[in-house]
């Protein structure tokens, strides 16, 4: 499904270069729950974006469904992210002027699909996870979990295929960020979705049914 070959990454820094990955290789079937463990600084969330299509490799091989990302114009980029790919990150990134209903239905908004039809999808995914009661609530009126929680059903209203997750429990206490790890683990396993976890934590690492290790631009096999 996702097959990362010597990627590296580079970035201009006025007149330095500054190397991000440095060769990182990584294969991953459909339906797996993968953690990608490292300290903050080793390139893990450059490597998410890539593996997310909001960035390209200054070198190697990036092949998703068989098929080179290199050779993929910018509307199929931008049609593969807004329909397979769902993110969720460490600081919930919700839209405090709208309701949890209206943040989970935004991905709908940009594909064309009317109102009714987004409300009803939006609804599901909020019930999915437990947070359907709370659907006319706006984030600040929500807990840190209870907005993760919205900002996963946001990932999921679109059916995606992968969902790419940024230090998800980053933000949360200990028992809360549990919660959202079995949440991970509950529809990975219900809905076969391909999960990736990236975090500094081997405990969260752990729980996933694989983890790499990331050391300064490097993936390693635990």
């Amino acid at each position: 499904m996702i097959q990362l070959e010597n990627i590296h990454k580079s970035f201009q820094m006025g007149p330095v270069t500054v190397e991000v990955l440095k060769g990182a290789s990584l294969t991953i079937g459909q339906g797996q729950l993968m953690a990608i463990v490292g300290q903050s600084g080793c390139g893990k969330s450059t490597l998410m974006n890539i593996i997310g299509l909001l960035d390209q490799p200054t070198s190697g091989t990036y092949t998703l469904n068989g098929k080179a990302v290199a050779a993929m114009n910018d509307k199929d980029l931008s049609e593969i992210r807004n329909r397979q790919i769902g993110f969720v990150f460490q600081q919930f990134n919700l839209l405090t002027k709208l309701t949890a209903l209206q943040n989970v239905a935004l991905p709908l908004v940009y594909r064309g699909v009317g109102e009714k039809e987004r409300h009803q999808a939006a609804r599901a995914v909020l019930e999915k996870v437990g947070m359907l009661e709370r659907e006319h609530h706006r984030p600040t009126e929500l807990s840190g979990g209870q907005q993760q929680r919205v900002a996963i059903a946001r990932a999921l209203v679109g059916n995606p295929a992968i969902i790419l997750a940024d230090e998800p429990t980053g933000a949360l206490d200990t028992r809360v960020g549990q919660e959202i790890m079995d949440l991970f683990i509950r529809l990975n396993r219900e809905e076969g979705i391909t999960i990736f976890v990236i975090t500094h934590d081997m405990a969260i690492a752990r729980q996933c049914s694989s983890f790499v290790r990331m050391h300064d631009g490097v993936i390693h096999d635990h």
